[in-house]
């Protein structure tokens, strides 16, 4: 009988799972008769390591986005991952096999054998060792290896099938997305449902942006039978070549995606081992070998979707076990992980930007600055510390008063505008300045130049008497950078200079007495609707 299962998805709890598992494990079911078998389980699979062969079995789960219901159906894509995989790896697939129950035992049989109830793909074993991901692990990856293995996937994509253009574009991209948070919303407890609520927001907003972009590549024929699960574990890099393995074989819908979002899913498991360089050479040699994977931001588009499937398949691999089971914490924190990944790739995906975090002595804008950092990965620029580093100073030291005279303030706010404007040339800068004085503002434009990109101002306030306490507290510390007390609260206040030439859609105005993360989703908040509306 099938019953639910946690985590969405339905499993078959008859014989099937123990007798099968168990007959599978031994090494007297094979014929070569393997010294030992290794079992390992994911969330859909069984796979037995048997020596030199490697045996994989589908479980009987259902999930909205699979369906390994039926004996007839798992056979069916037994076949099919046989066929697909034989693509881009023609040397490991060797052909699916039968399992016939008996009386008392399973045996393994032909792929044809009427008596055959399940079935298993035969593959050779393969050296984990020359994986992508063990390399990564090790970081002894050759630059060279990924560059090659860009022109291959490009050469891939070209010789693959173009799909019908209704089988691309934003209707089936936003209704990809829409399954895969629908998924995440039973998962609350791991990927909070702010963060939830962010990653659809941006989504949405980004489909609304480019979606004409995504049907025109429809139309282009960028819809192929691509991969649909191209990952560092699936990537062998060998002496001889590159063999890649274990394509989505069970959704044509999955598998039939735009190339931008077959490569990136790549890109996303590189920046997830920290090798944006990597990355970069990826995306570098799959142009250069034919392949159009659209704009950079396309591809951080893409490769936030793909941080946030995998974050969904963390979680339903987590589902599947015990709370007391280390494995389960391991699989909880793998998710968060892709979810706070899948965040930085959509700020990513809003392009290149400058964020000015202004405001009065210890209005909470540096604070603020460094978590909008942490979570873009965009460059932090403080007044304070640039300012102590042309005077030759630590960010620790004290600056005498001479450092904050007005000609000291143009040439620090000058120094900002060009520091910002050399950040532009990558992905963007936070800014953290006080900006109070009109003339501080002129200097900084006056050097940031025509960057191409307009600076949004975030302007951080807080009750006054939160503004000293904090200001006192921070007087008390010998690692903070600023050197205003809370003596300069109140006269910051009075002479700070109305941002009224700042247009309105990129002025924020917010409260800074209040959790910093929902300051953090309220700038998110603007700049989605910025780029919704194509700003």
């Amino acid at each position: 009988m099938i019953t639910q299962a946690s985590g969405g998805g339905t499993r078959n709890r008859s014989g099937l799972e123990s007798g099968l598992v168990e007959a599978m494990s031994q090494p007297s079911f094979y014929p070569h008769e393997p010294e030992r078998v290794e079992l390992i389980e994911t969330h859909i699979s069984w796979v037995f390591v048997a020596g030199d062969l490697v045996y994989k079995v589908k479980k009987p789960v259902v999930f909205p986005f699979l369906d390994y219901g039926t004996s007839e159906r798992r056979r069916l894509l037994c076949h099919e991952e046989v066929r697909l995989n034989r693509r881009l790896a023609p040397d490991l697939y060797l052909g699916v096999r039968g399992l016939a129950r008996g009386r008392d035992r399973w045996t393994l049989t032909d792929a044809e054998d009427v008596n055959a109830s399940e079935h298993a793909v035969e593959m050779r074993r393969f050296d984990e060792e020359r994986t992508l991901e063990r390399h990564l692990e090790r970081g002894g990856v050759d630059p060279a290896q990924i560059a090659a293995l860009g022109r291959k996937v490009a050469a891939f994509h070209l010789a693959a099938s173009p799909l019908p253009s209704e089988r691309g574009g934003s209707v089936a991209q936003a209704r990809l997305v829409n399954e895969n948070f629908e998924s995440l919303l039973s998962f609350e407890a791991v990927v909070p449902a702010r963060a939830l609520a962010a990653a659809q927001r941006f989504s949405s907003a980004f489909l609304s942006a480019r979606g004409a972009q995504l049907d025109r590549r429809a139309r282009a024929g960028l819809v192929r039978d691509g991969h649909g699960d191209l990952r560092a574990e699936h990537v062998l890099l060998m002496g001889g070549g590159i063999e890649v393995f274990d394509c989505i074989e069970f959704s044509s819908e999955l598998r039939g995606i735009d190339t931008g979002s077959d490569l990136a899913f790549l890109v996303m498991d590189l920046e997830a081992h920290e090798r944006a360089d990597l990355a970069r050479k990826l995306v570098a040699a799959y142009r250069v070998g034919g392949g159009d994977p659209g704009d950079d931001a396309l591809v951080a588009y893409y490769g936030a979707y793909r941080a946030w499937v995998r974050a969904k398949v963390a979680c339903l691999r987590a589902a599947e076990l015990q709370d007391d089971d280390p494995k389960r914490r391991d699989a909880e924190a793998q998710a968060s992980s892709f979810a706070a990944l899948g965040r930085r790739f959509a700020w990513q995906a809003r392009g290149s930007l400058l964020l000015v975090t202004c405001g009065g002595t210890a209005s909470g804008k540096t604070y603020l600055a460094s978590r909008l950092a942490q979570a873009s990965g965009l460059t932090h620029l403080n007044s304070d510390a640039v300012r102590k580093e042309m005077l030759g100073l630590s960010p620790v030291e004290r600056a005498p008063a001479s450092a904050y005279t007005q000609g000291s303030n143009a040439r620090t706010y000058a120094e900002l505008g060009r520091r910002a404007a050399d950040a532009l040339g990558t992905d963007g800068a936070v800014v953290d300045a006080t900006f109070r004085n009109l003339a501080d503002r002129a200097r900084f434009g006056e050097a940031l130049g025509n960057a191409g990109v307009e600076p949004v101002f975030v302007e951080c306030r807080a009750p006054r008497e939160v503004l000293e306490r904090r200001a006192a507290d921070r007087m008390r510390s010998r690692e903070h950078v600023s050197d205003a007390g809370p003596a300069l609260v109140a006269p910051q206040q009075l002479e700070f200079a109305p941002l009224d030439e700042v247009p309105a859609e990129r002025h924020l105005v917010v409260r800074t007495d209040r959790p910093v993360e929902s300051v953090v989703d309220d700038v998110e908040a603007l700049l989605d609707a910025r780029l919704a509306s194509g700003s």
